[in-house]
């Protein structure tokens, strides 16, 4: 499933949701009634399907949607919240500035891998990191069961698509686009350490801390319409 909210010809927000999410989430309802409201830019965001597929298979679709949509939009911004802007960071580190004109990052988890072997422990996960089966996990915050597909964990290893690890920022210090952080000082999925550790290292745009969990549950809508943080790349 897909959303597409074609508000206005020359910007494109694309928007990756998070990893035990989906086009329904309230950010793509809140993304979508902002976009149709103010029409400062056009919206597309799809289900990514996280677990079912690599983060190499995710960076390849994005990389796809990004050129397709080059050649319709002047400008494309991409959005990501938790793994979503996992994904992206990871997309800037291979393609650096390429098509797209600034990324808005929402808790972004920069240690995805490294927060479910915290969660679902080592010993719990070993065939999985070997490549040789799925694993299936609880996730807390949505209260959904997921199957990971066996070449995920796998997967990040090799490619290094850790962005820390060791308290080591696995990214460029100069970003080739600028980037906007927001992260909940609430936040007990991604905790807000982890922003402030790549902020240290990273020279992004803006960095916010708003009182709010991971989902930005209490201050997204006001971050869209109050505070017009899309508004920060004009």
């Amino acid at each position: 499933m897909f959303v597409y909210e074609k508000a206005n010809s020359e910007r494109l927000i694309l928007h990756l949701h998070g990893f035990a999410s989906n086009t329904k989430s309230s950010k793509v309802k809140a993304l979508r009634d902002y976009a149709s409201q103010s029409r400062k830019f056009s919206l597309f965001c799809m289900d990514m399907d996280y677990h079912t597929t690599t983060t190499s298979g995710v960076i390849e679709i994005l990389d796809t949607l990004v050129k397709g949509f080059k050649s319709r939009y002047k400008k494309i911004f991409l959005s990501g919240s938790s793994h979503g802007a996992y994904v992206i960071l990871n997309y800037i580190k291979l393609y650096g500035e390429g098509d797209i004109d600034a990324a808005l990052l929402f808790a972004p988890s920069y240690s995805t891998l490294q927060l479910i072997l915290l969660q679902e422990g080592a010993e719990k996960c070993a065939k999985w990191l070997r490549g040789e089966e799925e694993l299936s996990i609880y996730e807390c915050e949505t209260g959904m069961h997921i199957t990971i597909h066996k070449g995920f964990a796998k997967d990040i290893v090799e490619n290094s698509y850790e962005i820390i690890s060791g308290g080591y920022v696995n990214f460029p210090q100069e970003t080739p686009v600028s980037i906007v952080i927001v992260h909940g000082t609430q936040d007990e999925i991604v905790p807000v350490e982890h922003s402030k550790i790549f902020v240290k290292k990273v020279k992004v745009k803006k960095y916010i801390e708003v009182e709010d969990d991971h989902r930005l549950s209490k201050s997204f809508v006001k971050l869209l319409y109050e505070d017009g943080i899309f508004e920060i790349f004009d």
